[in-house]
């Protein structure tokens, strides 16, 4: 069915937005409920299959069964309904992802994210199985992570046993990607209880921590009889950085026979738990390891810079943008109070340091920004070296905002582009490591990129204390050569309101260069100013029979002063300048990703790179 044709079944009822997705068992659309003025999603049965009358029917009695389901992990449903041979269901509608996008974009999950979900879905199933229905169905695609709160919602509950039904095993598409969490008894047959569910949901955990299946291929039918048949090889074995405690629950949850899995999916909950709190003791009683942890100087240079950051920030954006971060508190610049944790000789653990920033209100996007420039304690997630203090504070910055005329050390740019988040990350890793901008990836501090860390890249060339350039790319010259600036900081974040976008923002730290360019300003205004100095008292030298003395001295105080004084404001427009120039690098690099995505729907391929450009030992573009 169309969708202008399901616009006009449901006129007046549902106002039909755009397809969600789709898959076996139907279309799913995102809808406004008129009545009540509420998102959902509508699920409509294909045609083919609305036009069955029994299959209709199984339709719409299962998602009226599952609609008695009232729990908080739980995705709701509102209605079922049939017209004419239009059969559909609403439901709520939950924004954000699903667990297998998730994997697919990152990875395997770090144990506690894991267990934390799979805990949360076992919870719905006990709650499902005590009432007598069985989900039959459960795989990363049927559980949802809403956005907002990071809840995990399963959906569908009984209807994708019908979809078996009718479609047949033998069939791709939605099967193909079901029989990967089939249980033994499933494959068989056989009657099913909830111990049928728990069996996909250790594959769903042993997915999540490994990235991969216990059983893979292309084949259903060698699938099946893999699940039938072969034993599941043990977590540990494919993932050994998973704690033997959380790896044995899941190995018990693939047990062939369901009498050998945890007896109800309470029993997984807290089974996983345990494993977590055991294997927690288990690191606690190993000799201390390169635990992160910073001096009171570190910690307040890390608290100052995310809080110049976040003011840097606010400077660039319209004051009525800014409105709601105020009323939060976020134009407070001051450091929060020092953390104590009962081991100040040890210095403050880093968490902590976090933890105190944004109590005092600053955002940990610019927390986390801090920590990158600072020299991220825990670049690519592993203990690294400490961080170092800011390189100016106190009068020194006072003079260097007076000499360069602004008080903001970062400058940043912005896109949006019209791809998810997930895509663009690997737009970005693929764009920027490339000809002509040749960034080398650092690390990344505060968490995955698409959880609100950061990606640090490196800038190529190096710059001497005397302000020379060494293998410098001309595509950074305002950023590298004339402020001197050492990496870029990359976030990215689900553009609000611009639904499949994505907000991108490339920082740099401007600090690095502002010694250098405070003293170049402060040289040569003094240089220019004694040179014009001297060339007033020759010529009032001249004066000397006429006015005595004063006929040098006014002249050459008076000239020294306006040479020096047009010298240090030519000085502060050059530097503005160059500041202008880096956001212009920075934005023409985000444009180049987004160009490499456009190129990529369009012609199935990105662009090709640009050659750079050599001169006299420098590089640039074409």
């Amino acid at each position: 069915m169309s969708v202008d044709s399901l616009r006009d079944a449901l006129a007046g009822r549902y106002a039909i937005d755009r397809e969600l997705g789709r898959g076996g068992m139907g279309v799913v659309y995102l809808a406004r409920d008129i009545a009540l003025d509420r998102l959902v999603a509508l699920k409509v049965l294909p045609s083919e299959l609305a036009r069955n009358p029994e299959t209709r029917e199984r339709f719409l009695r299962e998602a009226r069964t599952a609609a008695q389901l009232s729990h908080p992990n739980i995705v709701p449903v509102y209605h079922a309904d049939a017209v004419g041979d239009l059969a559909f269901f609403a439901m709520g509608y939950v924004d954000g992802e699903n667990l297998g996008e998730r994997v697919r974009a990152r990875g395997a999950l770090p144990v506690a994210e894991a267990v934390r979900y799979l805990r949360e879905a076992a919870w719905a199933l006990a709650y499902a199985h005590a009432r007598g229905v069985v989900h039959r169905d459960i795989k990363p695609e049927n559980i949802l992570l809403d956005r907002a709160t990071g809840r995990v919602m399963v959906t569908d509950f009984g209807i994708a046993r019908d979809a078996a039904r009718a479609d047949g095993l033998t069939q791709t598409g939605h099967v193909l990607g079901t029989v990967h969490y089939m249980s033994p008894e499933q494959v068989a047959g056989e009657p099913l209880d909830g111990r049928s569910d728990l069996y996909a949901l250790g594959v769903v955990g042993f997915q999540l921590l490994s990235a991969r299946l216990p059983f893979e291929g292309d084949v259903a039918s060698a699938i099946l009889v893999a699940h039938a048949t072969r034993i599941a090889p043990s977590l540990a074995s494919i993932a050994p950085g998973v704690p033997r405690q959380v790896a044995a629950v899941v190995d018990a949850c693939l047990a062939k026979a369901p009498e050998d899995r945890p007896a109800t999916g309470e029993a997984l909950a807290d089974a996983l738990g345990s494993a977590v709190a055991a294997a927690e003791q288990d690191a606690a009683a190993l000799p201390p390891t390169a635990d992160a942890r910073l001096s009171e100087a570190q910690a307040l240079a890390l608290w100052q810079r995310a809080a110049q950051l976040q003011a840097d920030a606010l400077r660039r954006v319209d004051t009525t943008a800014i409105a709601p971060t105020l009323a939060q508190g976020g134009s407070r610049t001051g450091s929060p109070a020092a953390p104590r944790d009962g081991t100040p000789a040890e210095g403050y653990r880093l968490a902590h340091v976090q933890a105190a920033a944004i109590e005092a209100g600053i955002s940990q996007q610019f927390v986390a920004l801090a920590l990158a420039e600072l020299g991220g304690a825990q670049r690519g997630g592993t203990a690294g070296t400490a961080l170092s203090p800011a390189p100016i504070g106190g009068w020194q910055e006072r003079r260097a905002t007076q000499l360069l005329g602004t008080a903001e050390r970062s400058c940043a740019a912005t896109r949006v582009i019209p791809a998810p988040p997930s895509r663009v990350l690997q737009a970005l890793g693929q764009v920027l490591q490339q000809s002509p901008f040749e960034l080398v990836l650092g690390g990344t501090v505060g968490g995955h990129p698409l959880d609100g860390g950061v990606l640090v890249f490196d800038l190529p060339g190096a710059v001497s204390t005397l302000g020379v350039a060494s293998g410098l790319n001309l595509t950074w010259y305002g950023t590298r050569l004339q402020l001197e600036a050492r990496s870029l900081q990359v976030t990215l974040r689900e553009a609000p309101g611009i639904p499949g976008s994505t907000e991108v923002t490339m920082y740099t730290d401007l600090r690095p260069g502002v010694r250098r360019n405070v003293n170049a300003s402060a040289w040569l205004s003094g240089t220019l100013g004694a040179t014009g100095g001297g060339l007033a008292a020759a010529i009032g030298a001249k004066a000397l029979v006429a006015l005595g003395a004063l006929g040098i001295a006014l002249p050459a105080v008076g000239a020294g002063a306006v040479i020096a004084a047009g010298t240090m404001a030519l000085y502060r427009s050059s530097y503005r300048g160059a500041v202008r120039r880096a956001e212009d690098e920075m934005g023409r690099a985000l444009d180049a990703v987004a160009g490499s995505l456009r190129a990529l729907e369009l012609f199935g391929a990105s662009a090709p790179p640009q050659r750079p450009l050599r001169i006299g030992g420098l590089r640039g573009t074409d």
